[in-house]
């Protein structure tokens, strides 16, 4: 991209910016050409509108001065078939013309054009002009180029929390499925001593029948506390398995919404139950909606991260969440209240912010609500609004369609 900069003998520098006049008239080009290229402008001629339309295709000036009144192709159409190609239309365009009609500007403008300059010329009113649209071409690209680095950067964001996120899901399920897998294995090894037992029984000439039933009923007993937690073991696993495929895809299915909502919640409960906190779901049990399971499981997740670190300092303080569902009029109205401490107004207008935290020394990003709203706005194409009093917790309300297009 070229860009302009100033210099300390001229006004600005030209050198690298190239100029495609396209124009029949000599006597115009080369007072044109001569007061341009004096100033360093890279200066490329064509004699009529077809011939321009191809040049400019293959050269991709920084700026194109077209003539209107031209034999074949006049210059309004060659604006026409400039601005409707891919590889043009962001090429600005100034008209010359002896036309000073109000008509005839307005139709340059309505085909895309940016400025208009008369003949017979002012060569420094035209320098001018190039001048001013080169800054604002360049101002436009540097803008753009901005905007895209930082949708980029946002994608990225929410890519990292959300393999952040499904990293704590590891976790938190690591540890949940310790305790089932733990008492299978120590029902299993009791289980095992007890067989040996029964058999040395059974060497005996005579065997007590009292001692040997006490062992085929510790026997009984390890069996069933082994099928249960491996049973347990197995849900989780399960659950754990939807999750994950939930949230590492952005496909759009059908699911029931209170399953889903229960099934985060049991993901989480290695982080919730040593705390004083209870946890309530209103939720219709046949409520089927066609979403994106793997958002909502984020967007639920972030919303009790949030509550037990902020609302309940870190699971300290006791309280409610109350996760609530509705449908209306096709749209999922979700109310996630939790009776935490709250959020100070001048905090309040804050929480969707990237990076804003009040808990920065307690290691948080910043990103957690950030990354809802972005999820609920772009994904589940929805919104979300907070409601906050300092010492009576928080209600987020979010609403978004039940149906979603695959």
């Amino acid at each position: 991209m070229s860009v302009v900069t100033k210099t300390p003998d001229k006004l600005l520098e030209f050198k690298n910016y190239t100029i495609l006049i396209i124009d029949d008239d000599p006597i115009n080009l080369k007072i044109l050409i001569e007061y341009l290229e004096r100033v360093n402008f890279k200066i490329v001629v064509e004699r009529g509108g077809e011939m321009g339309l191809k040049r400019a295709q293959t050269l991709k000036p920084d700026m194109i001065l077209l003539d209107v009144m031209m034999p074949g192709l006049d210059g309004f159409e060659t604006c026409y078939r400039l601005k409707a190609n891919e590889n043009t239309k962001d090429i600005p365009v100034i008209f010359m013309t002896a036309l000073d009609r109000a008509e005839d500007k307005v139709k340059g403008f309505e085909l895309g054009s940016v400025d208009y300059v008369t003949k017979p010329f002012q060569r420094k009113e035209v320098l001018a002009r190039i001048v001013t649209h080169l800054r604002i071409r360049d101002l436009t690209l540097s803008l753009n180029a901005k905007i895209e680095e930082l949708v980029r950067t946002r994608y990225e964001l929410v890519q990292s929390e959300k393999m952040a996120s499904l990293g704590r899901l590891v976790a938190g399920f690591a540890h949940e499925i310790n305790t089932p897998i733990g008492v299978a294995v120590g029902a299993a090894s009791a289980l095992r001593e007890n067989v040996y037992f029964i058999n040395q029984l059974f060497e005996k000439e005579e065997v007590n029948e009292e001692e040997l039933l006490d062992h085929l009923e510790t026997v009984d007993q390890a069996a069933e506390l082994t099928l249960s937690n491996l049973k347990r073991a197995a849900n989780l696993v399960s659950i754990f398995k939807h999750t994950v495929i939930n949230q590492t895809s952005e496909q759009v299915r059908c699911f029931e919404i209170k399953a889903l909502i229960e099934n985060t919640i049991t993901i989480l409960h290695s982080r919730f139950k040593h705390t004083p906190i209870q946890i309530e779901v209103n939720c219709p049990s046949d409520l089927v909606i066609k979403s994106m399971p793997g958002v909502l499981e984020q967007i639920i997740t972030h919303l009790m991260i949030n509550s037990l670190i902020h609302g309940f300092d870190n699971g300290k303080n006791a309280g409610k969440i109350f996760i609530i569902v509705k449908l209306v009029e096709g749209l999922i109205q979700l109310e996630y209240v939790d009776t935490g401490k709250g959020i100070e107004l001048e905090a309040l207008e804050k929480i969707f912010e990237p990076f804003f935290t009040t808990y920065r020394t307690g290691g948080c990003s910043g990103l957690g609500l950030y990354i809802c709203y972005n999820l609920i706005t772009t994904q589940l194409h929805g919104t979300i609004t907070c409601e906050s009093t300092p010492s009576k917790g928080v209600v987020f309300n979010i609403d978004y369609p039940m149906n979603l297009q695959s």
